[in-house]
């Protein structure tokens, strides 16, 4: 014969286990951020070439198989890394600069908008751009996408789209001359971003 839980006793046990649910899946999101947290710091300090799963495991405060509980591998956990960090940085905006109708305004205007960036994000860029050849295939994807937009965004109103402009303005854009001249030369930015829109404007006559 069947015997029905007393109403009484079901009101109280249904509550707990909603409870305990929402704090387990909390516990998991605390758990799962620190491990995010930790890897973060670690491609920002070290490099992603010199991160190990150990490395984040221990800095999170938890086992490697609590990590590939998470992250079912390093991809998955370097893709949530890298939104994470993106999120967290003022990206330079080529929606802004696409109204200026002037190419030489807007190049000056982008570049600083650019150089601002990779100023703030200098030490991660500088890893990320060591390790090249660690860094997924589709992070690599995302950044050249970034890149390309702003290239294109600042070659519009141009009297020419010639090669070599085209090659021009990507170099200014670039992060390695943005080491080049406002690091290794120490320029600040707006003496960079002149010599650069001096250059680009020579190879456009």
């Amino acid at each position: 014969m069947r015997v029905s839980t007393p109403l009484s006793e079901r009101s109280t046990t249904a509550p707990k286990r909603t409870y305990q649910k929402a704090k387990r899946a909390d516990d998991e999101g605390r758990t799962r951020q620190r491990i995010v947290d930790a890897a973060e710091y670690l491609h920002g300090t070290l490099g992603p070439a010199r991160t190990t799963v150990s490395a984040v495991a221990e800095r999170a405060g938890v086992t490697r198989a609590t990590v590939y509980r998470h992250f079912a591998n390093e991809e998955s956990l370097f893709l949530a890394c890298s939104r994470q960090w993106l999120s967290r940085q003022h990206l330079p905006e080529p929606d802004a600069w696409a109204t200026i109708e002037d190419p030489v305004e807007r190049l000056h205007t982008g570049l600083l908008d650019i150089y601002h960036f990779y100023r703030r994000g200098e030490q991660m860029l500088t890893h990320i751009h060591r390790d090249a050849n660690v860094v997924p295939a589709v992070v690599v994807a995302a950044r050249r996408a970034r890149e390309e937009l702003w290239l294109d965004t600042l070659l519009v109103h141009r009297p020419s789209r010639r090669k070599s402009v085209r090659a021009a303005v990507a170099h200014a854009t670039a992060f390695t001359t943005w080491q080049s001249l406002c690091g290794a030369q120490g320029l600040p930015h707006k003496s960079a971003v002149e010599l650069m829109v001096g250059m680009v404007e020579h190879i456009s006559r």
